[in-house]
């Protein structure tokens, strides 16, 4: 396994900073971070001790760690690189996440401004349809619970001969004929109302009393016969009644539940679209007041990147000429655009990097040598904004020769005068100018590889820079005179 331990001593604002980023508190100022990872590509992170994720971890690392790994240079030419550096230096990010915020804003409000837009014709289409549904609906104009009365009439009406028959049949059987049940029964009570027995004489009462219910059940029945009626005209109404509810529930559910929920949604959405040219008046209004908002920072944000610009460039200029570039200047170059998430005027960093050569964007201007010694300079002239404990340069000095190696060793020297600064390098001047000096070995077997870090002692780095130079006795004494330089 590979694991990797770093202890970060911090003020209370990064502090503050690392705590929000990962949710965990330091210990007396400390942060202590460490990862392991396994042969099988398996891992683990802690923070002072407290499992994180690895995630968690790069979070809190971001507030701890600056890293300008090889492509570093490369993303020095991006405008927002450039920009980054100028806010950092003149103390901007409040003001530029401002302007961020606002500009996002605008583009919110330009994306529902086009949706509505585009809407236009498909909700013009589904206006037009919806109203044609409410219109159903109204000739309709649905109660609720008419729709089970409506099919109970139905079915009267369409059998009422028959059950106009039924009754006239029971009010025959009941009290009509002479054998009639009401007759029969009565005749009964009658004569057992002056039995000599109490019961039989109670046995009377009780037919009595069935007579009478037997006489009003014969009432009823006719009265209802008489009711029933047969009118062609009233069944063809409640039919083409009928016949509406069943249409528009077969469009839009199969009960009367769901006739006037579908009532209720058409109702809701038609007032949703009715209010369409409201909603994007609106959005017309806001976007207009959020551009001017947004402009407004914007046109302040690039003043203040002017007025920041000066000292950064001064401190640029200063450290170049450590860096044998004495004559290359550095300026800010503007250009008309479009507004974007970097400002409403776009901006970057021209460099010239001799008098009388044109000048012009980093990438199109300077070498491989000399963008990496512009973004030492840069790295340098912001490191006291950026606060970072940890500054790691990976081949900081690509492309650049022996010459001014010394002078690069210098400037990280002076750079790790504040703050610790790791650098990985194969050039033997930026190796002497270290306070300590580690090697990274690779040792194949074979059945697998392993990879060791080593801190050299003073006889064994005078070795390996020696060895760095070429081997041999001259490069033994050059490498004597590359540590006593640095040393001075």
């Amino acid at each position: 396994a590979c694991e990797v331990c770093a202890d970060f001593s911090v003020d209370g604002k990064r502090a503050a900073l690392i705590q929000a980023a990962c949710g965990i508190t330091d210990s007396d100022g400390s942060f202590i971070l460490r990862r392991r990872i396994r042969s099988d590509g398996r891992g683990q992170a802690w923070i002072n001790d407290t499992p994180v994720t690895v995630a968690g971890l790069r979070s809190a690392a971001a507030h701890l760690i600056e890293i300008h790994a090889q492509d570093r240079a490369r993303q020095l030419a991006e405008p927002g690189e450039q920009l980054a550096a100028i806010d950092l230096h003149g103390g901007l990010a409040a003001q530029s996440a401002n302007y961020a915020v606002a500009h996002r804003g605008v583009l919110d409000l330009e994306a529902e401004s086009l949706r509505l837009a585009e809407g236009d014709r498909g909700s013009a289409r589904e206006l037009e349809f919806l109203r044609f549904q409410r219109r159903e609906f109204d000739a309709l104009a649905p109660k609720v619970g008419e729709f089970p009365e409506l099919e109970s009439r139905h079915r009267l009406l369409s059998e009422a001969e028959s059950w106009r028959g039924l009754c006239e049949e029971a009010t025959a059987i009941l009290t009509d004929d002479d054998r009639a049940a009401a007759r029969a029964v009565g005749r009964l009570a009658r004569k057992l109302a002056d039995a000599p027995s109490a019961a039989l004489r109670d046995a009377g009462a009780q037919l009595a009393a069935a007579t009478e219910i037997l006489q009003s059940a014969s009432a009823a029945c006719s009265s209802a016969a008489e009711s029933i009626s047969a009118d062609p005209g009233e069944l063809a109404t409640v039919s083409s009644r009928l016949d509406a509810y069943h249409e528009l529930m077969r469009k839009h559910g199969g009960d009367e539940n769901a006739l006037f929920a579908a009532i209720a949604q058409i109702d809701t959405r038609i007032g949703e679209l009715d209010g369409l040219d409201g909603r994007r008046e609106a959005v017309a209004g806001d976007l207009a007041s959020a551009r001017q908002q947004r402009d407004q920072l914007g046109k302040a944000l690039a003043e203040s990147r002017r007025t920041a610009f000066a000292p950064l460039a001064k401190d640029i200029h200063r450290h170049l000429a450590d860096l044998g570039m004495p004559k290359a200047k550095v300026k800010l170059h503007e250009d008309d655009g479009p507004a974007t998430s970097l400002g409403t005027i776009a901006m970057q960093i021209h460099v010239q990097t001799n008098p009388g050569m044109p000048g012009g964007p980093i990438s199109a201007v300077a070498s491989g040598g000399e963008t990496s010694r512009l973004l030492l300079a840069l790295a340098a002239a912001t490191a006291n904004q950026a606060g970072t404990p940890l500054v790691v340069f990976d081949e900081v000095d690509a492309g650049v020769g022996g010459r001014l190696g010394a002078a690069i060793g210098g400037k990280l020297a002076r750079l790790a005068e504040a703050r610790s600064v790791l650098v990985v390098t194969h050039t033997p001047q930026v190796a002497a100018a270290a306070a300590a000096h580690y090697v990274v070995r690779k040792r194949q077997g074979m059945d697998q590889t392993s990879v060791a870090v080593e801190r050299l002692a003073d006889n064994d780095r005078l070795g390996e820079l020696a060895e760095m130079l070429g081997g041999g006795a001259p490069a033994k004494a050059q490498a004597k005179a590359l540590l006593a330089e640095a040393r001075a």
